[in-house]
């Protein structure tokens, strides 16, 4: 049984090779060591240029962050894994707290019906204007065709006859598989049949991870997900700053 701690550490390496996958997939440039992985590039929409991997390396992050900072010249946003940052000398204010979490796969779950693996560029973006509608106004492309040639993502939606009416992204490190972007276009619970969908899209996944908050957490912890561990994303806006 993996305690607290390095189940949270699991699972910011897992949104990190997501971080990692989208920003290839748009052509950028990143750069990743054992505490902190980052980009100096600008930032697909709703994506961060930094996400810490290890609790304990704080000076390491806060130097790398740092330099970020001298080099950007856009807004963006660092994903602090273990709430253990004070960006706020470097002019960062926090957007949001969220937790990290987890479900052990001990039992094989049945994939939900209607849903699908998205392998095509238009079924592609018909999913992202899905998700988009559900997430808010998405400045630009998120998800290129180039996403679907990864091995490690599946993009996988329940569609109908006129789009997507549900979906979620699902991304295998190792033994994980992690579960993002988790949408239900009619505004119902969403967690459910995407968790059973990311739990058939790779073999041999021990284990669901993620993250979310207020509605969505709940929304994962009544379908037997558990919290384990807080994150918070910080913002440097440069307008705020006064630059």
């Amino acid at each position: 049984m993996r305690n607290a701690g390095e189940r949270a550490r699991l699972c910011a390496g897992n949104n990190a090779d997501l971080c990692q996958a989208i920003f290839k997939a748009h052509g950028l440039v990143d750069r990743r060591s054992g505490s902190i992985w980052s980009s100096h590039e600008q930032a697909p929409p709703y994506y961060p240029n930094a996400t810490t991997l290890d609790a304990d390396a704080v000076a390491a992050q806060l130097a790398e962050i740092a330099r970020l900072t001298s080099v950007l010249a856009t807004d963006f946003s660092v994903k602090d894994g273990f709430c253990r940052l004070d960006l706020q000398p470097l002019e960062f204010r926090q957007l949001f707290e969220a937790s990290w979490i987890w479900m052990d796969l001990t039992h094989p779950m049945t994939t939900p019906c209607g849903w699908e693996r998205v392998e095509d560029a238009t079924r592609l973006e018909l999913w992202e204007f899905a998700w988009a509608g559900s997430a808010g106004f998405s400045n630009g492309r998120v998800f290129p065709a180039a996403i679907l040639a990864d091995p490690a993502i599946a993009i996988l939606g329940r569609r109908t006859l006129y789009g997507f009416a549900a979906g979620c992204i699902a991304n295998r490190s190792g033994l994980l598989i992690g579960l993002s972007n988790v949408f239900a276009a009619d505004g119902g619970p969403a967690y459910r049949d995407a968790a059973r969908a990311a739990a058939n899209a790779f073999s041999g996944g021990r284990a669901l991870v993620g993250y979310d908050r207020d509605g969505g957490l709940d929304d994962a912890l009544a379908c037997g997900f558990q919290a384990t561990g807080a994150l918070r994303v910080w913002i440097r806006d440069r307008q705020d700053a006064g630059e």
